[in-house]
């Protein structure tokens, strides 16, 4: 790092000034949020000619990455993407995306399912996926559980808490839901908050919208522009709704989502319903969706005055 430049992009984090910045100072890796990243593509896309020559690398994190963002930037712009995942509880990293020595011979096309994946655990972090009892799960790549973690530098207690974060054995409880591969890498499927229970299965949110968030006339100009929250349901306790901002004067039908999206999911992971909105969801500071908000929008009839009514 001997001589490298640091450059902050300042209050303006929409597409066209990170990519008027990213030219101009000539930057070869970043690092951000999913959201930032989006607008960045969707200024690009819209762009005649817009490239990134000396930009490198991009490393991503702080919430899901869609798979299409990785390969568009991959395949259009020539820039490898890197995630990793973490949380201010971990200071802050957790996992980061990397080959094993065994895969460093293998092409894109092996690699690329690891790669889409946040990584494996960086030295000094252990991790583990139990159930409802606190059992480990077996790392298999399916096995879906509570995420913990512990390490020298994860959080004990917060502040101006009594009461220690972490059990006897150090393991603190992430709020994710997640799945540990044969290879150590792995995969948030969902917030245990977010993660709708349907008849005693799980849907995950992140998984639909990482599909609606690749349909090319979703509009993420300024933000993410597809969000997946849990609606009441007296038969099966709970059920998707998609919340989706088309691009301007696109037609597209809430029949016409879903058919985007059968061919990606089991029927009964299919949104019961798809609403469209105009303004951009709504973010929080981190940049990602605000899905409390959501939620209580919903919840006041204001996404286009749909209710929350179980039927």
């Amino acid at each position: 790092m001997c001589g490298a430049k640091l450059v902050f992009p300042g209050p303006r984090l929409d597409g066209h000034s990170i990519y008027e910045m990213l030219r101009a100072e000539q930057v070869t890796v970043s690092a951000g949020v999913p959201t930032v990243w989006l607008m960045l593509l969707d200024h690009m896309e819209h762009t005649e000619g817009a490239s990134l020559p000396d930009l490198q690398r991009l490393v991503i994190g702080g919430s899901a990455t869609p798979p299409s963002l990785v390969e568009a930037f991959e395949d259009k712009y020539n820039v490898n993407i890197q995630l990793s995942w973490g949380m201010t509880e971990l200071s802050p990293c957790g996992v980061v995306g990397s080959r094993k020595r065994s895969m460093v011979g293998w092409d894109q096309s092996q690699y690329q399912p690891y790669q889409l994946k946040p990584g494996r655990a960086m030295y000094g972090v252990d991790m583990r996926i139990v159930d409802e009892e606190d059992q480990e799960l077996p790392r298999d790549g399916t096995s879906l559980g509570r995420l913990q973690v512990r390490g020298p530098w994860t959080i004990e207690r917060y502040w101006n808490f009594s009461e220690a974060s972490t059990d006897a054995e150090d393991w603190f409880d992430t709020g994710d839901v997640a799945t540990l591969d044969e290879e150590g890498y792995l995969t948030i499927r969902d917030r245990a908050k977010d993660i709708i229970k349907s008849g005693g299965e799980w849907i995950s949110s992140i998984e639909i919208e990482n599909v609606a968030l690749s349909h090319p006339l979703v509009d993420s100009s300024e933000g993410p522009g597809a969000a997946v929250i849990a609606i009441p349901d007296r038969k099966y306790d709970e059920r998707p709704l998609l919340v989706f901002r088309r691009k301007p004067g696109a037609m597209l039908s809430e029949e016409d989502v879903r058919e985007f999206l059968a061919p990606h999911f089991a029927k009964w992971w299919l949104p019961d319903r798809v609403v469209f909105v105009e303004e951009p969801l709504p973010l929080q500071g981190t940049g990602k969706v605000w899905k409390l908000k959501l939620r209580e929008s919903l919840a006041q009839g204001g996404l286009h005055g749909v209710g929350v009514e179980t039927r």
